[in-house]
Order: C-alpha cells, then structure tokens, then sequence
C-alpha cells in the first residue's frame, strides 16, 4: 500500500473501538479525509496532538482496500494554535470555522486555495489582535471559493451596477443585492448599507495578507453577520451547531 504525506488540520475525532480513532481531516492535497487511528488511544508516540480538533500537522497515511476510510499511519505537528484555546470565546471562533470547512467540502476534493484560506484564518485567530470581522471575510471568501458567491457589484434582477452610498437589500434564494427600484418589500430581504457593500466588496478581492488592513464599524458587523451566516445556512439547508454555541458565548462576553 502507498503511503501518501500532506499538509492537513484535524477536523473532528470520536473514540472508536477500544483504543482506536476515528478522524476528519481537511488535507490540502486531498481534501477531506476521514481515517481510523489504530491504538491512538493506548499510545501517543506516533499522533502526539496530532489528531485533536483544529491541530495543524504533516499527515501520513494508507489507502484501504474496500473501504473509504483511510489508515492513518503518523502526524507531525506544524502548529497546535495556543492562542485560540487560552480564549473561550476563540474556542468558539475556531469551532464555526472547523465545522464551515466540514459542511461545506466533500470528501477526497482537493481544494488548495480553500486549505490556504483556512490555515491563514486559523493564524489570525491565534494572535491577540483577532477581531471579528475576520470571520465575516472568512465566511464572504468561504463561499467564494465554494461555488456560492453572492453578487455584491449589482442587483441581481435588473444587473444594474452598484453605484454611490445607496443601500440596498440582500436576497438569499437570488443569491445577492436588490435595489430600491427592484425592491417590492420583504422580510426575508434583510438591508445593507452603503458602507458595508464597499467593505464586502474589498474583502472579496484582498490579498489574505491584508485583510488586517479591513475595519468594519458596529452597523458593518451587525449587517454582514446578519447576511452572511443566513446565506450559508440557507445553502447547506441546515442549522450550524457551532454557530448557535458562539452566539451565546457572544452574548456572555459582551454581559
């Protein structure tokens, strides 16, 4: 059997049989891989760390015959992100993305510019000037990257150009903007403003180097939370439990 080696952060790990474990990693070079641990449970020389949630690490592991699940075979860790779990609130940043990753990539599809993405943000998490709106542009270039990009540069029903400080509304089944001459008034048509289109738009395009250079006001946040985590769940048809979770330690930061 070929052993195969990648760039790779552990996604979830449950205990399975008496000291094995079964765990999801979103690789760079393969995509989402799901494997058996043999005896992780009874020894830790071969995985440390490795196979906890959110730990970045080389991944080695073998193709099983008749089977999707791969054996993983050895993890070094490249990075384990102290930061984040000194910081519940982090804690919980870190989960949403982690469960984002899972609900929105298939198994075994490489997407490289998505891992690249994923690993910047985990950085930034890990530092202690980490501020939210980095997870409103995580989420924006997530589902660019998925096949879901919103249209933020015109109205989606007459394709007239977004133009000034006007705001407009945001349609979830039509994927983007709605101008005020399209508008016919609905409350599933939640409004942004001029200055957070602008924002939206910029963090579409920016250099992942530079996103640290975007600062959104409290309307900005308020807007684009209110959009963006809508337009995810409305794709995947599901709620996300990670986000319920963060929202209330959210709420009990902020008490």
């Amino acid at each position: 059997m070929p052993q195969y080696k990648t760039p790779a952060v552990a996604l979830y790990s449950l205990d399975f049989a008496e000291w094995d474990k079964l765990v999801t990693f979103f690789t760079r070079d393969f995509g989402k891989v799901k494997g058996i641990a043999k005896g992780a449970k009874r020894s830790r020389k071969r995985f440390g760390s490795g196979l906890e949630p959110l730990t970045y690490s080389t991944l080695s592991f073998f193709e099983k015959e008749r089977t999707n699940l791969v054996r993983l075979n050895h993890c070094d860790i490249i990075e384990s992100y102290p930061g984040i779990h000194d910081d519940v609130l982090k804690v919980g940043y870190a989960s949403y993305l982690g469960e984002l990753i899972n609900e929105m990539t298939a198994e075994r599809e490489a997407n490289r510019e998505l891992f690249k993405l994923f690993i910047s943000f985990l950085y930034l998490l890990n530092k202690p000037f980490f501020r939210e709106e980095f997870i409103r542009i995580f989420e924006l270039r997530l589902l660019t990257l998925s096949g879901y990009q919103p249209e933020l540069r015109k109205c989606v029903i007459c394709r007239r150009e977004v133009s000034g400080d006007r705001g407009h509304r945001f349609s979830l089944h039509r994927g983007g903007l709605i101008c005020s001459d399209c508008f016919k008034g609905s409350p599933d048509y939640p409004s942004l403003s001029g200055g957070t289109i602008k924002l939206l738009q910029r963090a579409q395009t920016i250099e992942l180097e530079k996103v640290t250079r975007l600062f959104f006001s409290p309307q900005s946040l308020e807007e684009s939370r209110r959009i963006l985590t809508r337009f995810i769940e409305y794709h995947l048809e599901k709620p996300l439990k990670s986000l319920r979770v963060l929202e209330h330690l959210e709420t009990y930061k902020l008490n």
